[in-house]
């Protein structure tokens, strides 16, 4: 496994336009992958969506990211239905 740092955008629900900075320092992660950062409500993390990827520091420090979320069975449906295995509160 070759890890680096990576400075990671993601955004909270999918139709957001604003985006917010982490960093990662595990596996290597693409766009369209889901991780976790942390959250002060319910079980101490949220799921986000990656957007961009940087291997340069922002001007800001960053956050870590929790981890990756793991696939669920639903998200096998996302190649066949670009919806599906999406939380319907993340769109808006």
């Amino acid at each position: 496994m070759i890890s680096s740092r990576q400075y990671v955008a993601v955004k909270f629900r999918i139709a957001d336009s604003r985006t917010h900075t982490y960093v990662w320092d595990g596996e290597p992660l693409a766009e369209g992958d889901q991780v976790k950062v942390a959250d002060a409500r319910s079980d101490g993390w949220k799921r986000v969506y990656v957007v961009s990827i940087s291997d340069e520091a922002p001007p800001f420090e960053c956050k870590p990211i929790l981890g990756k979320v793991d696939p669920e069975p639903a998200d096998a449906l996302a190649t066949t239905r670009p919806d599906a295995g999406i939380n319907p509160e993340d769109l808006f």
